[in-house]
């Protein structure tokens, strides 16, 4: 039971998210290149994978702590 809170810490990582990403837009264009998978679904998996690509990048560059006060 341990596990699985410490794994999902793990994954919470924007690197893990754009490996993950790259993943997912390789299997899609492979997929299309090759006609293993369908004109139409291949398309959807490479638009799911920037989608999350883009997602990754915007969390990777956002800051935690709130902006200082004007003095």
């Amino acid at each position: 039971m341990v596990v699985l809170p410490r794994l999902a810490r793990a994954l919470n990582h924007p690197g893990v998210a754009v490996a993950l990403a790259v993943i997912i837009i390789a299997v899609g264009v492979i997929g299309l290149a090759t006609d293993d998978i369908k004109k139409g679904y291949a398309i959807a998996i490479i638009v799911v994978g920037a989608l999350n690509l883009v997602r990754a990048q915007d969390e990777g560059g956002r800051d935690e702590s709130p902006p200082d006060p004007a003095p």
